[in-house]
């Protein structure tokens, strides 16, 4: 008998109609959104990033700069870009130093422009998941757009349950997340764990577990806490949902700890899984990379809504 084989999934369709709706807002909107892009690396994958970005910018009439800047200028301009009332959102294209540097730029963009969801400040609200857009009601808070973009994946693929209210989406899934990052892999954590899910977050330290204990005087509290005796091969035998962030092209996801029914999502630039994932998952999501720039616009959208 033939192997039973999954399928690849792109998600091209779900940002196509992301996109279509963000460009029908832009043109009700009086205030034509203002995007600035700062890229001050000669890394390939932001110069990929900055390329994607000012194209579908274009497509859907939001206006884009991108300002290349040498990496000793960037938090100077950043401040300037802050107080600048015409400019509604900043992008940085990271790395710049790839150092702790780097985290304090993050921190020095404005909440109401950081389109990316990176400042603490934003981060420090995590505890709901937003909703595929329909019809872009932008009343929602900013959320880090690669989190966003993969739980809108998970939406769009029905690993929601939409029965349940907002919440309890996720109750009890079991979803592994390879990568503990404060930029990808912590907010996605909190994101899921926020909806129900027991998340097991995977770095080199070892594994964490992250879920939300409700009571009746502290609805929606989420925990944290160690898992010393657990590898990564536990958390992939457990998940029905597996998300790898790893930035590196030496990491691969060991195929034969994946459960048969596993939806597999590839967040990395690199390639985490090996090329024939296909045939021992369920479904295979090779990129988000064009869901996170829906997001990032979407993102765009809440802060200039409020200028």
């Amino acid at each position: 008998m033939a192997p039973r084989v999954g399928e690849t999934i792109s998600p091209d369709s779900l940002a196509k109609r992301i996109f279509c709706d963000i460009s029908d807002e832009v043109k009700r909107t009086p205030k034509r959104p203002y995007l600035m892009g700062v890229l001050a690396s000669d890394d390939g994958g932001s110069r990929q990033y900055a390329n994607w970005t000012q194209k579908t910018c274009q497509r859907i009439g939001v206006h884009f700069h991108l300002s290349q800047l040498s990496p000793r200028n960037v938090a100077t301009y950043i401040r300037a870009i802050n107080a600048n009332p015409s400019i509604h959102g900043v992008i940085v294209y990271y790395p710049i130093f790839g150092d702790k540097r780097d985290d304090a730029i993050r921190q020095l963009v404005a909440r109401e422009k950081d389109v990316e969801g990176l400042n603490r400040r934003t981060l420090s609200g995590l505890s709901e998941i937003t909703e595929v857009p329909r019809h872009l009601p932008l009343d929602q808070m900013i959320v880090p757009c690669t989190p966003r973009a993969v739980s809108w994946i998970l939406q769009w693929l029905d690993v929601y349950d939409p029965v349940r209210q907002a919440g309890d989406r996720l109750w009890n899934r079991e979803v592994c997340i390879i990568n503990r990052s404060e930029v990808v892999g912590l907010p996605l954590a909190q994101l899921l764990a926020g909806e129900g899910a027991r998340v097991y977050s995977v770095d080199i330290t070892g594994v964490q577990l992250f879920h939300r204990v409700d009571n009746p005087w502290d609805i929606g509290e989420l925990h944290r806490k160690d898992l010393p005796d657990w590898t990564l091969r536990n958390a992939l035998e457990r998940s029905p949902v597996v998300i790898s962030a790893v930035p590196d092209p030496a990491f691969k996801v060991e195929t034969s700890y994946l459960r048969r029914d596993a939806i597999c999502i590839n967040v990395a630039f690199e390639k985490n899984f090996s090329s024939d994932i296909v045939e021992s998952v369920s479904k295979f999501v090779p990129r988000v990379g064009s869901v996170t720039i829906a997001a990032l616009l979407y993102n765009l959208l809440l802060g200039s809504s409020g200028c």
